[in-house]
């Protein structure tokens, strides 16, 4: 005759019997680790006992989307520590899925793919007119802005970032052109 494997007792004749991974239990006994309530749906193994699936989100919290909310079941993105379902992980300019692979930049807090940072939020070089993008150094003089190659004197063209440097109305000389 067959033992519970919980409680070591036998099964009356004509009773319900859970069985699981080889073993026999009461249905009592076939219980949460945690709360104790019989376990009758979904559950997970846990340290050698089981826990229902509403002790298991307590006890393992699943993340959830910074955009809908909804647990993230599979893989997904994390960003300036939100995570993201993939389809929700949208760049707030255009409204385009953003791969966790690219590059990504900020805009008020949300994320911005990169051709629409450069296109629409990027400073401008006063000097080329492209975009300064993050990690490229650049100057910032009079609320005005300039890769660092672009920063040259308006006479001679020497590149002048590193050296001083004298304005003359709108223009910027180097030293040796004062």
């Amino acid at each position: 005759m067959s033992t519970c494997g919980r409680c070591q007792k036998s099964f009356p004749a004509g009773s319900r019997i859970t069985e699981f991974d080889g073993k026999q239990y009461h249905p009592d006994c076939f219980s949460c680790a945690d709360c104790k309530k019989s376990i009758t749906s979904q559950f997970y193994p846990f340290n050698n006992d089981y826990l229902c699936s509403a002790c298991h989100e307590a006890r393992f919290p699943r993340k959830r989307c910074g955009k809908c909310g909804s647990l993230i079941t599979s893989a997904g993105i994390t960003f300036a520590g939100a995570s993201y379902h993939a389809a929700c992980f949208l760049c707030v300019t255009c409204k385009q899925p953003i791969s966790a692979q690219s590059k990504i930049s900020m805009v008020d807090g949300q994320p911005c793919c990169v051709k629409c940072y450069e296109d629409k939020h990027a400073k401008r070089c006063s000097r080329c007119q492209k975009a300064i993008v993050a990690d490229v150094e650049y100057l910032e003089f009079e609320d005005k802005y300039w890769h660092k190659e672009c920063f040259t004197c308006s006479k001679c063209q020497k590149c002048i970032a590193e050296e001083s440097f004298y304005q003359d109305g709108n223009l910027i000389l180097c030293k040796d052109c004062i």
